[in-house]
C-alpha cells in the first residue's frame, strides 16, 4: 500500500512545487505592432520574473495563434526592447526585428541582443530566424584602431580616418579602443544599421573619451546578416 501511495504523493508535491514557480512569473506583451489587418499585428510576449527581467520569449504573429514562435533562452533586462517590422532584406516580405538588452551580458560583450525573423513565403507565409554576423568577428575584419603620438588612425571598411587627440580636453590620452558592447541598432530606409561607440583613455585611469561612431550597414547574403559597410563620424562633444 506504501509503495502505491508514495509515488502519487511525489507527482503531488511536484505539481504542487510548478504551481508555487509558476507564480512567480507573469506572462506579458512586452511590445505589439498594431495593424487593421488582424493577420498582421504582431506581438512579443515573455514571462516578466521581476520589473526589469524577462525571459522566455514568444514571438506571434495575428491573432489566431497560427503563427507562433517560441525562444524559450531569450533574455530582456532594464531598459526599453524595440520591435519592427520592414523588410531589411529587400524581398519585399516584411520581417520581424527584435531589439533586446542584455544587461548580464558579461565584460566586453554587446549589451544588446538582436533577433531576427525572416518572413518567408513557400507557399505558405512563414517566419525564420535568421543569423547575423557576431559584432567582433565584424570589427576583426573590417576595422583597425591605432595611435601614433597624438593622431589615433582609424581604418574602417579600407577608408582611413584620422583624429588630432591634442584638439580634446584629455590630460593623458593613450589606447584607441572599439567598445563593441556599446553597440546600438536601428532600422533607416529599410536597412539594418548599427552603432559603436570609439574611445580613447583619456587620463591615468581608465575613463574613456569618446572619438565618435562607427555606423554599420547590414545586407542579407542570402545565409546570414553581414556587415555591408562601415563609415566613422567623429565625435565634437569633448573638443576645447
Amino acid at each position: 500500500m506504501i509503495n502505491k501511495i508514495y509515488p502519487s504523493f511525489f507527482i503531488l508535491l511536484m505539481l504542487i512545487m510548478n504551481l508555487e514557480k509558476n507564480d512567480e512569473s507573469e506572462r506579458v506583451v512586452l511590445l505589439s505592432i498594431p495593424s487593421d489587418i488582424w493577420y498582421n499585428r504582431i506581438y512579443l510576449i515573455a514571462d516578466k520574473k521581476s520589473w526589469m527581467d524577462y525571459e522566455n520569449f514568444t514571438v506571434q504573429i495575428g491573432d489566431r495563434g497560427e503563427l507562433v514562435y517560441n525562444f524559450p533562452h531569450w533574455y530582456h533586462g532594464k531598459y526599453d526592447p524595440a520591435l519592427y517590422n520592414l523588410d531589411i532584406n529587400g524581398d519585399t516580405l516584411e520581417d520581424v526585428i527584435i531589439v533586446l538588452n542584455n544587461d548580464k551580458a558579461r565584460i566586453g560583450k554587446p549589451l544588446k541582443d538582436i533577433h531576427i525573423l525572416n518572413q518567408i513565403q513557400d507557399p505558405y507565409r512563414r517566419y525564420e530566424e535568421a543569423p547575423i554576423e557576431p559584432i567582433n568577428l565584424t570589427m576583426d575584419r573590417l576595422v583597425k584602431i591605432d595611435q601614433h603620438g597624438n593622431i589615433v588612425i582609424i581604418l574602417a571598411d579600407k577608408k582611413e580616418y584620422k583624429i588630432d587627440l591634442s584638439k580634446y580636453n584629455f590630460s593623458n590620452p593613450r589606447d584607441p579602443y572599439v567598445s563593441t558592447d556599446t553597440i546600438e541598432y536601428s532600422i533607416g530606409n529599410g536597412t539594418l544599421k548599427g552603432k559603436i561607440n570609439a574611445y580613447v583613455v583619456r587620463d591615468n585611469s581608465v575613463y574613456g573619451g569618446i572619438l565618435g561612431h562607427l555606423i554599420i550597414d547590414y545586407f542579407w547574403d542570402g545565409k546570414m546578416y553581414k556587415a555591408k559597410s562601415i563609415t566613422f563620424k567623429q565625435d565634437e562633444r569633448e573638443n576645447n
